[in-house]
């Protein structure tokens, strides 16, 4: 998924993205509830991103890690760029799973997600130096 784009069958796309429209109203109805900004299939890859927050900023990501064996992970980020320096938390709290081993606990996760993220923002001091970062022309 690094540069993104789906090169696959429609039938696959399919077939790939139907785990993810079976949570949507879930994820929907968390993002709504709490105010956050929601996307889904950036890069057109098969994921859902939650988003707040500015600097730092904060980031749920459920997403598409293996397409042949269906793999999927649940992805926090909390960073906040310094400068030309970028620093950042993250952790998965689904690490390489298929969608019935964790699906139905997903309202939880999120919740999870969210406080443990909200914990890191709310101290921006225990973010580590993820990259430097270069400015936009």
């Amino acid at each position: 998924m690094a540069n993104g784009g789906w090169y696959g069958t429609q039938e696959e796309w399919v077939r790939l993205e139907a785990p993810l429209l079976e949570l949507d109203p879930v994820i929907a109805a968390f993002a709504d509830e709490h105010s956050l900004a929601l996307s889904k299939n950036h890069k057109d890859w098969p994921e859902r991103s939650i988003r707040w927050g500015a600097n730092p900023s904060c980031l749920i990501q459920l997403y598409l890690a293996d397409s042949n064996l269906v793999l999927w992970h649940l992805w926090l980020c909390c960073a906040e760029d310094r400068g030309s320096e970028r620093f950042w938390r993250q952790d998965r709290l689904v690490d390489g799973q298929q969608m019935p081993d964790f699906g139905p606990h997903i309202r939880n996760l999120l919740d999870e997600g969210r406080r443990r993220l909200e914990r890191w923002r709310a101290a921006p001091e225990e973010l580590e130096f993820a990259t430097r970062i270069s400015a936009v022309p």
